[in-house]
């Protein structure tokens, strides 16, 4: 067994039902498709349990407004949480040793209390913290999920690297391990996460193959499919389509280095609950 290997589960934490041309663009408005919600927990050989996205948690439909209740309608069955599934692996908050959010749109963020003041560290990027205050992304982002632990959520500046569709991320540990990389379009700071097996140099470097070891990455919504990245389809839900679709682009230029373990978005209904382990 290798005591180096990165497991990474990938949980589905209820569902949304939503219109088919927001996961799709060119689909039809008429009929609804239900999705998973991921959340990932990464088991790191040097950085412990990190816990990627919240999920919707099991008073979801309470916490959000009713246009958001309405659009999403989002479902959980018993057990279904991040936080029972973690439970049920013998898991506590307090074993969290950072819980990482890509954005703040509430499906990410909905079970977030579950998890503050508990796991030892809470990070969302500061340039998707800023504009969800500022912006017609509140429309659709539930403060009351993420507001009342602002004081202990540490919020990172993206600056520029190699990586990523507009040069711009942070290296979460400082080691090349974690990278949050910036993918705008969905919201201005969203984040998709990558995460190296070391050897790596990615985050100096341009990824060809040459300078890193294995890789996945955490997709967040930059596409909510394979099939966005497969066709250069946008998600209907964003805000910035060429920002959209650039950020797509990097996800399809990325899948095609032989070093990559797989892409993984939020809401793929084809990818199943699984560990993946490099």
């Amino acid at each position: 067994m290798d005591k180096n290997a990165i497991k990474i589960h990938i949980l589905h934490c209820g569902t949304i039902t939503i219109p088919a041309n927001m996961a799709y663009i060119k689909d039809s408005a008429l009929h609804r498709v239900t999705l998973p919600v991921s959340v990932y927990l990464i088991e790191h050989p040097v950085h412990g349990k990190i816990l990627v996205e919240t999920g919707l948690s099991a008073d979801c439909n309470e916490v959000m407004p009713k246009y958001l209740r309405d659009f999403y309608r989002p479902h959980v069955e018993k057990g279904q949480t991040a936080v029972s599934q973690l439970a049920a692996m013998g898991i506590r908050p307090e074993d969290i040793d950072l819980v990482l959010i890509t954005h703040n749109d509430v499906d990410h963020t909905c079970a977030l209390k579950d998890f503050a003041g508990r796991a030892k560290r809470i990070v969302m990027a500061e340039h998707e913290y800023f504009w969800s205050c500022r912006t017609v992304y509140r429309v659709r982002q539930v403060w009351e999920t993420f507001m009342p632990y602002k004081d202990i959520i540490e919020r990172p500046f993206y600056f520029g690297t190699a990586q990523g569709p507009i040069g711009r991320g942070f290296d979460l540990f400082g080691d090349d391990s974690v990278l949050c990389i910036a993918c705008p379009g969905h919201t201005d700071g969203q984040m998709a996460v990558m995460v190296n097996k070391a050897p790596s140099g990615r985050f100096a470097n341009a990824a060809d193959g040459i300078y890193g070891n294995e890789f996945a990455i955490l997709a967040s919504d930059v596409a909510f499919s394979q099939r966005n990245i497969d066709d250069l389809v946008i998600p209907g839900y964003g805000f910035a389509r060429k920002r959209q679709r650039k950020s797509i682009e990097w996800l399809k230029a990325m899948q095609q280095d032989p070093k990559c373990v797989g892409i993984f978005c939020s809401h793929d209904a084809n990818v199943k609950p699984q560990i993946i382990e490099y």
